[in-house]
C-alpha cells in the first residue's frame, strides 16, 4: 500500500499549503476585534489558523490517530459547522475531511473481541465520518447487528430508565452517558435508551459543588456538556432560563479559569456561555477573549507545550478555538 499512503500525504500537504494562501491575508491588519482590543482582526484569524494547524498535525500523527481519531473528527466536524468565518469553517471541512477518509482506511471492521467502549468510539467516529462527507453504510449496518451485545449500562454506565447515575462517580457517569446517548442516538444505534432518559436525570446533579470543592472540574464539565450534548454541539442557542442552575454556575465562576491560567476550561466556558447568549459586548467576556489569544503557544496550541499526554494537548487547543470563534447565527432551542 505504499502508493496509498503517498497519496493521503500529498493530499494533506496540498490541504494545508491551499488554507493557508486561502486565509492568510483576507482581514485588514489593524482592523481591532472591537474598540481598544489588544488584537485585531488579523491577529485573531491567523490565532484560529495556527489552531487549526495544530489540531491536524496532530490527526496526522499515526499513534495519536489510531487512539483518538474519532473524537479528533469531532473537533473538525463542530468548527467546520458552527464557526461564523466561512474560510476557517472550509479550512476545517477539508481537514476532517481528508482525516476521515484515513479514519475509514483503519476501521472497515468491527474488531473480533470489540467491547462496549470499542464500539461507543466507532459510532463516534462513523458518525463524525458522516457529517465530513465520508460515508460507509457497512460498518453503520455492523454496528447496528452488533451493539445488542451489550447492555445499556455497559454502555452508558448505567441504566438512566430504571436508576440515576450512581452516586459514586455521579458527574462523569452523567458526562459520560450524555455523550455517548446523544451520539448512539444521532447515528441511529439503539442501545436501549435514548438521551432524554439520560437527561431526565439533571436534577439529581443539583446543587453543584462550589469552587475549591474537589468535584468543582467534574461538575464544570459535566454542565458544559449538558449544554453541548443539548444543542447539537453548539448548532443552536440555548435560553438561560432552560437551564438555569447551570447558567448561573457557568456565569458565575468562568472568570476562575482565567486566574488559574487555565485555557482548557475557559474554552469549553466560553463556547457554552455563547450558547446562552453572552456576547462580546460583555467585558468579562471580551477579558477572556484576550486571555486565550494571549496564551496560544508558538507551535498553535494551548495549553502546556510539555504535556506529554495527546488527548489534554489536542482537547485543550480545540476548547480553546471553539472558546474565541464567533459562531453562525442560531435559532434558540425550546427548553426540554
Amino acid at each position: 500500500m505504499p502508493g496509498r499512503r503517498a497519496a493521503v500525504k500529498l493530499t494533506g500537504a496540498a490541504i494545508v499549503g491551499a488554507a493557508a494562501l486561502l486565509i492568510g491575508g483576507s482581514w485588514r491588519a489593524h482592523t481591532p476585534l472591537w474598540a481598544g482590543a489588544r488584537f485585531s482582526a488579523a491577529d485573531y484569524q491567523r490565532a484560529q489558523r495556527r489552531g487549526l494547524f495544530f489540531l491536524y498535525a496532530a490527526a496526522r500523527r499515526p499513534d495519536t490517530f489510531r487512539e483518538w481519531g474519532h473524537d479528533l473528527l469531532s473537533a473538525f466536524v463542530n468548527i467546520a459547522s458552527t464557526n461564523a468565518n466561512r474560510e476557517v469553517s472550509d479550512l476545517a471541512w477539508r481537514m476532517g475531511h481528508e482525516r476521515a477518509g484515513e479514519w475509514r482506511r483503519l476501521n472497515r471492521e468491527i474488531p473480533a473481541n470489540a467491547d462496549a467502549d470499542d464500539l461507543a468510539n466507532l459510532v463516534y467516529g462513523s458518525d463524525a465520518a458522516e457529517a465530513l462527507g465520508v460515508h460507509d453504510r457497512h460498518l453503520h449496518d455492523a454496528l447496528m447487528r452488533t451493539a445488542s451485545r451489550f447492555s445499556t449500562a455497559d454502555y452508558l454506565g448505567f441504566d438512566p430508565l430504571r436508576e440515576p447515575p450512581p452516586a459514586n462517580g455521579r458527574y462523569e457517569t452523567f458526562q459520560d452517558a450524555l455523550i455517548g446517548a446523544y451520539t448512539f442516538d444521532h447515528y441511529g444505534i439503539p442501545i436501549g435508551a435514548h438521551y432524554a432518559d439520560v437527561l431526565h436525570w439533571l436534577p439529581a446533579m443539583h446543587p453543584y459543588p462550589a469552587r475549591g470543592s474537589g468535584l468543582y472540574y467534574r461538575s464544570v464539565y459535566t454542565i458544559t456538556h449538558v449544554v453541548y450534548t443539548y444543542n447539537g454541539y453548539n448548532q443552536y442557542r440555548v435560553a438561560p432560563e432552560c437551564f438555569p442552575e447551570e447558567f448561573a454556575y457557568l456565569n458565575a465562576n468562568f472568570e476562575h479559569a482565567i486566574v488559574d491560567n487555565d485555557a482548557e476550561t475557559l474554552g469549553e466556558y466560553l463556547d457554552t456561555l455563547q450558547a446562552f447568549g453572552l456576547t462580546w459586548a460583555d467585558p468579562r467576556m471580551r477579558r477572556a477573549v484576550e486571555f486565550l489569544l494571549t496564551a496560544q503557544n508558538p507551535d498553535g496550541s494551548w495549553g502546556n507545550p510539555k504535556e506529554s499526554d495527546a488527548y489534554t494537548r489536542y482537547h485543550s487547543t480545540w476548547t480553546a478555538l471553539d472558546g474565541v470563534q464567533r459562531y453562525r447565527n442560531r435559532a434558540v432551542l425550546p427548553c426540554p
